[in-house]
């Protein structure tokens, strides 16, 4: 048990330092007059308009004590921005710019609010990394592989790069580890507690998160009313007492309604079928009232509805998009996840617990973003969408090294595509997510004049310039190191970390037997 505990802490200590040093960030407090400057903005931390809007909210809920947009802030959250009642208002589900508060908050008072707010989102990356060490043991791991596993999530997949920016991918992530490990704790009532706050305050978080959700809230109702067979009659049971666990969902979603209400009028109003308000990225483009009211008549014409955006059509290239593509694919990426694929054949072998439910939520979330209308997920490092997929399989790649932990040839293939892996995502997280999808190249080329990238190739080339986005070396390190030399001391670090763990597992199973590991 105390073994457990340290390893723990020394991993969360390990991916604190270095999410520290990747962390994304620019000095000083973004103000209403400043926020657009390119300081901010393109050249800056804000450099994806998701990573914007979401800040927009946070900034105008703590600043302007208001759910709406001043002009300047308006213009900062374009093009994800829409208009009601001649107010800008925010095109994102809002739990996110609320649980951020915090973060920027403690960052003003030291001069960097909008860091102190990014920083959030790793604050929720090292929580996975806990939550996918503690469910790997529960499903019969042993501590170093979960240890192993937990660190090639963070640092060997996309979620390195999304845990050092504004995107909500971690945080939907923790509602469903969490629930995960929540229903593997234990069988009484406050597991079903957390597992339907968390479906509730999810779909505030992140839309799609309903269908991610869902295989856990179905899984939670397996646990309240059960369906059993007596000689020739079936019968129904419910368990009273979990029955009133349900209605925890009310708290989030009285939430989510009163951001609705307040913020566009309609407590049943989501602000992703809202029209965008786009062309505001010059003062005199911003609308008149008059405008905006003629602008809201026309959105009655074209209106666009939250499930609009996902097709049947789309799975295959959708699929190709996220597994085989050299723009995103998981195999250009994150090879190594490919033994988490592995890890999940074998565990269904073994009848590993909660495997259905395991399975589900991969495959909601690879058919969900597969039939989405754009699976690159704008301008993006690598397949952003999969990244609970990532977490999931990143507990089998623990359970795969449980099981197959002899094979000397084996782990060495591991061992390498665990550093191609890293050495990738480690690029991604300290340059840009500004990666543009392939079908936009043709474009970009013609307006440029230029050869266009569109895989990691491009991360490079930033870093070739000299540039990264980390806060820590462009604030304190620039003047020391060059960005390649700062790239290569961080990418061998984490190698080293990892590969000393793996070597140690395989040393330690030889010498004393897999039991004393």
């Amino acid at each position: 048990m105390h073994k457990n505990l340290f390893s723990t802490f020394l991993l969360s200590l390990f991916c604190l330092i270095v999410l520290g040093l990747s962390l994304r960030g620019a000095e000083g407090n973004p103000t209403d007059s400043s926020i657009n400057q390119a300081h901010w903005k393109n050249n800056g931390p804000f450099e994806l308009s998701p990573e914007r809007g979401r800040f927009a909210l946070t900034y105008s809920l703590v600043e302007d004590k208001s759910f709406q947009f001043s002009d300047n802030i308006g213009k900062f959250a374009s093009p994800d921005v829409a208009v009601h009642n001649g107010k800008f208002v925010s095109l994102f589900a809002p739990l996110l710019s609320f649980l951020t508060i915090p973060g920027y908050v403690f960052g003003k008072y030291f001069g960097i609010s909008q860091v102190g707010t990014f920083a959030t989102i790793s604050f929720f990356a090292i929580l996975n990394v806990i939550l996918i060490k503690l469910i790997s043991i529960r499903l019969g791991a042993n501590r170093i592989t979960a240890a192993i596993a937990s660190a090639v999530f963070l640092f060997a997949t996309p979620a390195f790069a999304y845990a050092v920016n504004l995107y909500q991918h971690h945080a939907s992530t923790f509602l469903i580890l969490l629930s995960i490990y929540a229903l593997l704790k234990s069988k009484k009532a406050w597991p079903l507690v957390v597992v339907f706050f968390s479906c509730a305050a999810a779909i505030s978080l992140d839309y799609p998160n309903l269908f991610f959700m869902f295989p856990l809230g179905a899984y939670a109702i397996s646990r309240i009313i059960s369906i059993g067979k007596l000689k020739k009659n079936f019968f129904v049971k419910i368990n009273l007492f979990k029955a009133f666990t349900p209605f925890v969902m009310i708290i989030p979603i009285l939430f989510f309604l009163w951001f609705n209400h307040v913020s566009y009028g309609n407590f049943f109003q989501l602000s992703g079928t809202l029209q965008t308000e786009k062309n505001l990225d010059k003062p005199e483009d911003l609308p008149s009232f008059s405008t905006l009211q003629t602008r809201e008549k026309e959105k009655a014409i074209a209106k666009k509805t939250a499930v609009g955006f996902f097709n049947a059509r789309n799975i295959l290239n959708g699929f190709y998009v996220h597994f085989v593509s050299s723009g995103r694919g998981l195999i250009y990426y994150t090879p190594v996840i490919l033994f988490g694929i592995a890890g999940m054949i074998l565990a269904i072998k073994k009848k590993v617990a909660m495997m259905p439910l395991l399975s589900g939520i991969i495959g909601a979330n690879i058919l969900l973003y597969s039939m989405w209308g754009d699976p690159w997920g704008g301008w993006a490092f690598g397949s952003r969408y999969l990244i609970p997929s990532y977490a999931i399989l990143s507990i089998f790649i623990a359970l795969f090294l449980t099981y197959w932990n002899k094979k000397i040839l084996l782990l060495i293939v591991f061992l390498i595509a665990t550093f191609y892996s890293i050495a990738v995502n480690a690029l991604g997280a300290i340059t840009t997510s500004a990666i543009p999808p392939q079908p936009e190249v043709l474009n970009l080329e013609k307006i440029s004049g230029a050869v266009q990238k569109y895989t990691y190739v491009r991360n490079w080339d930033f870093l070739l310039s000299g540039n990264t986005k980390s806060f820590i070396y462009e604030t304190f390190l620039n003047n020391y190191l060059s960005s390649v030399a700062f790239y290569l001391i961080l990418t061998v670090s984490i190698c080293f970390f990892v590969g000393a763990i793996i070597i140690y597992y395989y040393l330690n199973l030889h010498r004393k037997g897999e039991e004393n590991v």
